[in-house]
């Protein structure tokens, strides 16, 4: 997207028609600011998995930025390696506090303990976090679609 022919057109300045201009200034848009602030894309993958387990009492928090479908593809190639990691690194971390929040011994232990267990599974994350992710992306949409960006994450890196 970023890149410059010899004569120094970009693939923006050699858009022909309206509809591939706009799809690809609302990419050169995305880049932009994912570039200038990472964790937008995080804040937007967020509002994906709620989106995905939403009912009608549950309000989705919006972001500023509005990726579409195409972006939210798991294999994530289009984003630059940094916020792509950020995600894989949360997929992991949202696949366990799904897993451990659907577990009964899990819910049912001390916070020291819980905290103890999530620890041993190297998680950024605090319980509170933990039970929040396990909460706002519980739907088996939102399950199936974290499990997608780690089997995508495991095979691009293979």
């Amino acid at each position: 997207m970023c890149q410059r022919r010899k004569n120094g057109a970009t693939p923006l300045d050699l858009a022909t028609d309206d509809t591939c201009h706009d799809l690809l200034e609302h990419h050169a848009t995305i880049l932009a600011t994912m570039t200038d602030d990472p964790a937008t894309l995080m804040a937007c993958i967020l509002e994906h998995c709620a989106t995905l387990s939403a009912s009608e009492d549950r309000v989705v928090p919006s972001t500023p930025l509005t990726l579409r479908p195409y972006h939210l593809d798991p294999s994530f190639l289009w984003a630059p390696p940094a916020p792509r990691a950020a995600v894989i690194a949360w997929a992991q971390n949202a696949f366990i506090a799904q897993l451990a929040g659907s577990t009964q011994p899990f819910t049912d232990l001390l916070e020291d303990c819980a905290c103890d267990v999530l620890e041993f599974f190297e998680m950024a994350l605090t319980r509170t976090d933990a039970l929040l992710i396990a909460e706002h992306c519980s739907s088996s949409e939102a399950r199936a679609w974290v499990r997608a960006v780690i089997a995508s994450a495991v095979v691009v890196g293979a």
